[in-house]
């Protein structure tokens, strides 16, 4: 038998240990600790890639020096994603 049980350690009491001697009872049983790590925005999730990190920092940078800067209407905006549908399909 295999049982996945994933709980806060907080919520660890004793029902559960309860519960657990008496469906295992006489039974040897194994415990497998595994620490999750905490939920990552999505700036956070980018930024592990290095090449992502190395565009975005160097992007915020000519931003911040003012150069390297284009400007688009929103009609050649929407006009530049229409195109990167088509080649979709």
């Amino acid at each position: 038998m295999d049982t996945l049980i994933r709980m806060k350690v907080d919520d660890i009491n004793q029902s559960l240990i309860d519960f657990l001697r008496h469906s295992f009872k006489g039974r040897k049983i194994e415990f497998h600790i595994l620490e999750e790590e905490p939920e990552m925005d999505e700036t956070e999730f980018v930024l592990r890639d290095p090449i992502a990190r190395e565009r975005i920092l160097k992007a915020v940078e000519n931003i911040n020096q003012n150069k390297n800067l284009k400007e688009y209407t929103l009609e050649e905006i929407n006009s530049l994603l229409n195109d990167a549908g088509k080649c979709d399909e």
